[in-house]
């Protein structure tokens, strides 16, 4: 008993003595780690920072056992669905679409700033996996809802916000047929004039693509200048609205001038160098092209021989070598004489101050009286009577209008009739209409007509057919009106019936595209009016009113073409005038009784 009391302290003591040797080897051995981390925290850092670091199989492993059981979760009874199969499979694809692209994210081409993003946040998260996982599926879960048949939603919300963008530029628009003068481009502009060209007709809307191919430039000089000499990729027909033009067509074995006034026209054939010249001293050129581009339709260029701070000349994109073998003498001298120095023409123009050559100016430069003199010693005159020649200018007027009488005249160059016009398929057409008259309402059977206001103001009004998207077989008949005045443009589709009322006095000027064999189709009046040609009884069918009345009010109209706009206010000022004349009359009679 004394030797068990004896031992049992000392036993205490053994096992005392192991437990603090134990603790102090732990310490140590604890220490020794926190020693080594600290010798190479860089590198433990790198190695939980780089993913290329870690094993990628153990990736995808792990995520395919992440799929087996979220799927097997979406099957316990805990999670309280009453879903279909169908429905839960859906959850799951979408669940799954979020992590396929996280590992398209995690491909080696994407570089390491994404595979960081992608691995970083697993030494952040705040939540368990559990939970993070529940929240990931619930924001994966809504955003694919939200893809699937919320796109459509959104699909058809930017369809609504397109047709809505499109109702109000044909609010802002209003009227497709109708350019104003403020869509004309400026081409070259300088204190002598300008060259402006307008907008492509196709570009404003897909109605018009017939006329992608034709293009209107308008050209505008002042007094005792020139525009220099070019040639274009495009045909051209050119009108003078105002003042007095000549022009210099240079062909390869000859040279010609022509002296156009106002009103007359000429045709210039792609590739022709010309030079027109305004002789006049006090009074504005102004003419007006229509342009058939033959190289790429709507788009045409013109070349210039010389250079000028508006253009380089052709002779410019050629090499050195070539240019001194074409001229036969050092590139020096060809630079002098034709392509001109920039930097001596920079310095004359320091020296010289406000001095500036012709090449300064531009395309369209001063001339002298001596100069127009010259130019204009061997240019003809235009023929305003006789058969029209196959190259020399035509007036539009030189024949007696188509359609005439008190309220305005209506002339017009068919191809049939001009040579030039016959070759492009063009006719032109010079309107006059008075003030306070209208051009009765009229259709063209095949002819696309573009019309210019030449002067004054009025007004039209042009009927087509609405587009119906949602309903095919419906068509609306929908009225495109627009006010007129100088410098405007319009179009007139064949088919689409047209009438102009003239505020002022009216001029304009049209040109006819594919306009062999058109014909003029008028609504009203006593001549040349199909809906009086039609059969009585066939008038009695086709609109509500009786026959006798239908007959009655078509022959109601006894001008032609051409009537006064307002008839009404008309008679009710006649009648007022009379009945003023009448009581005038009967005040005398009585102040004599």
């Amino acid at each position: 008993m004394i030797k068990m009391r004896v031992r049992f302290p000392t036993l205490v003591l053994l096992l005392g003595i192991v437990f603090l040797m134990a603790v102090s080897i732990g310490i140590a051995y604890g220490e020794k780690n926190v020693i080594k981390n600290h010798e190479r925290p860089q590198e433990r850092e790198q190695e939980e920072r780089d993913p290329r670091q870690q094993p990628r199989p153990h990736l995808q492993e792990e995520q395919e056992r992440e799929h087996r059981r979220e799927e097997e979760r979406d099957r316990e009874p805990s999670r309280g669905r009453s879903e279909s199969e169908e429905s839960r499979e859906e959850e799951r694809e979408q669940r799954r679409e979020p992590r396929r692209e996280r590992e398209q994210e995690q491909q080696p081409q994407h570089g390491r700033r994404e595979e960081e993003e992608e691995w970083q946040p697993r030494r952040q998260r705040p939540q368990s996996r559990r939970e993070e996982r529940e929240q990931e599926q619930g924001s994966s879960s809504s955003s694919r809802r939200q893809s699937g048949y919320e796109r459509r939603e959104q699909r058809e919300e930017r369809e609504q916000e397109q047709e809505q963008g499109s109702r109000s530029d044909s609010r802002r628009q209003r009227n497709p047929y109708y350019f104003s003068s403020e869509r004309f481009q400026t081409l070259y502009r300088n204190r002598n004039g300008q060259i402006r060209v307008l907008e492509r007709f196709d570009q404003r809307t897909n109605r018009l693509e017939n006329l992608q191919n034709y293009r209107i430039v308008e050209f505008q000089s002042k007094p005792n200048t020139l525009i220099l000499p070019k040639h274009s990729d495009a045909d051209y027909i050119l009108v003078v609205l105002n003042g007095s033009a000549t022009i210099t067509i240079v062909n390869p074995d000859k040279r010609q001038s022509y002296n156009l006034e106002n009103g007359d026209a000429l045709r210039l054939p792609a590739g022709t160098t010309s030079y027109i010249l305004n002789p006049d001293d006090n009074q504005n050129l102004r003419v007006v092209k229509l342009a058939i581009p033959i190289n790429n339709p709507g788009n045409f260029y013109d070349f210039y021989p010389s250079s000028s701070k508006d253009q380089q000349s052709y002779f410019s994109g050629f090499s050195r070598n070539t240019l001194e073998a074409t001229f036969n003498t050092r590139y020096e001298e060809i630079q002098r004489i034709l392509l001109g120095n920039e930097d001596e023409q920079e310095d004359d123009e320091q020296r010289h101050g406000q001095e500036q050559s012709h090449q300064d100016e531009g395309v369209i430069v001063r001339v002298s009286k001596e100069q127009v003199q010259e130019l204009r010693k061997y240019a003809q005159s235009s023929s305003r009577k006789g058969k029209p020649s196959k190259s020399g200018p035509f007036n539009l007027r030189s024949n007696k209008p188509i359609y005439s009488n008190k309220f305005g005249n209506f002339y017009e160059i068919t191809p049939n009739r001009n040579p030039q016009a016959q070759d492009l398929d063009i006719s032109l057409t010079f309107i006059e209409i008075n003030e306070g008259a209208l051009l009765l309402p009229h259709y063209n059977s095949k002819a696309i007509f573009v019309v210019l206001v030449d002067e004054g103001e009025g007004n039209y009004e042009l009927v087509g057919i609405r587009d119906q998207q949602r309903q095919q077989d419906e068509q609306e008949v929908r009225r495109y009106s627009a006010r007129l005045s100088e410098g405007d443009i319009f179009v007139i589709p064949a088919g689409h019936p047209i009438s102009i009322n003239a505020s002022s006095n009216l001029r304009l000027l049209g040109f006819g595209i594919n306009a062999d064999e058109n014909q003029r189709n008028f609504l009203a009046g006593s001549e040349d009016n199909v809906i009086r040609q039609l059969d009585t009884e066939v008038k009695g069918l086709t609109f509500p009113g009786s026959t006798e009345d239908v007959e009655r009010l078509i022959k109601n109209q006894q001008q032609s073409y051409f009537a006064n706009a307002q008839p009404q206010q008309q008679q009710q000022r006649e009648r007022e005038g009379r009945r003023g004349r009448r009581g005038h009359i009967s005040s005398i009679l009585s102040t004599l009784y």
